[in-house]
């Protein structure tokens, strides 16, 4: 079985180059989002595979995609006959993977229309499909198997035209569910980075790769006035010690007390664009944590996990620990 690193979205926030030169010799292949993020990891794949999600919407990229040899998604017949055209234009070779619909209803193509995408490709010889693969739409046990169900169905359609394509349905949660979820490759994003997409899945000791910190910029006493913009303030009175904390809703914080940061319990308003002033006294230059589990931080500012991870960092720098 064969591993997909999932690393879209800068690697959901951790970095995508680092994470893609640490697998390397690990994963068999890598998936992003974008053309754009497939050119950053290019170097750092090593000749591996690069498979990007979104399918492509115009003959430049995939112009692009082909003179780079990364592999496109192909989700229905007006992309196919997009490829066809590029292809035959520009006389260059494509690698593609097929993509079908099992209840999402995002990208993929239908069961009905799926044979007369991969009849229409049959016919070109610069397109090379190596490839099919879906997506489940629900971490709920039944409606999994459901989809599944349909996407053996259109396996077997695929297999039909194509009996070498890699056929891979599983992304982190569907990888616990059992071998018959696995296919020919899993494509695992989430759990990589130390998180299930569901929080009652703890099958693996998955280690959190990334913690976040913030300097404090200044610890002094309350004397009058507010505390950040506006009048709203929390309990506090004079002579009582603030700090402030360089990091605000700029750097992908929400901007509410309620935010989810470690110790954010002690803000005494809501987050400024660049700077977080807390209740309590503080070494000035001392780095302090604010987030060190995404899926605690995403309960309390009511989100999930992956929407934390991809905000958090947007202003970092990051440093990484290979041990």
């Amino acid at each position: 079985m064969k591993l997909c690193a999932v690393v879209k979205a800068d690697a959901y926030g951790h970095g995508a180059e680092e994470v893609v030169a640490s697998l390397s010799n690990i994963a068999d292949c890598f998936a992003v989002s974008l053309y754009s993020e497939a050119i950053s990891i290019r170097a750092v794949a090593c000749g591996k595979e690069i498979l990007i999600l979104t399918p492509p919407t115009c003959e430049e990229e995939i112009l692009a995609c082909a003179r780079n040899g990364f592999s496109i998604t192909v989700p229905d017949l007006h992309t196919a006959k997009l490829v066809v055209k590029t292809i035959r234009t520009y006389h260059v070779c494509v690698q593609v993977h097929l993509k079908g619909n099992v209840g999402m209803n995002r990208y993929g193509s239908n069961a009905s229309w799926l044979g007369r995408i991969c009849r229409y490709l049959q016919q070109e010889n610069g397109v090379h499909v190596c490839g099919f693969y879906s997506h489940l739409y629900t971490t709920e046990k039944q409606s999994a198997m459901r989809a599944r169900a349909c996407f053996l169905q259109m396996q077997k359609v695929v297999l039909r035209y194509y009996q070498n394509a890699i056929c891979h349905l599983s992304a982190t949660y569907a990888s616990m569910l059992g071998k018959e979820f696995a296919f020919d490759m899993v494509r695992i994003g989430l759990g990589l980075y130390g998180y299930f997409p569901k929080s009652d899945v703890n099958a693996l000791p998955l280690q959190k790769a990334m913690r976040v910190y913030a300097p404090v910029m200044l610890s002094r006493k309350y004397s009058f006035g507010g505390a950040g913009y506006g009048e709203e303030r929390v309990n506090i009175q004079k002579g009582d010690y603030l700090h402030v904390l360089r990091f605000g809703y700029a750097d992908g914080f929400f901007r509410k007390k309620e935010n989810g940061a470690n110790g954010c319990q002690s803000c005494v308003n809501t987050l400024c664009m660049d700077a977080n002033v807390r209740k309590g006294k503080a070494k000035k230059n001392e780095w302090i944590c604010v987030m060190q589990d995404a899926e605690e931080t995403a309960k309390i500012a009511k989100t999930i996990p992956y929407e934390i991870l991809c905000a958090i960092v947007k202003r970092a720098e990051r440093t990484y620990d290979y041990e």
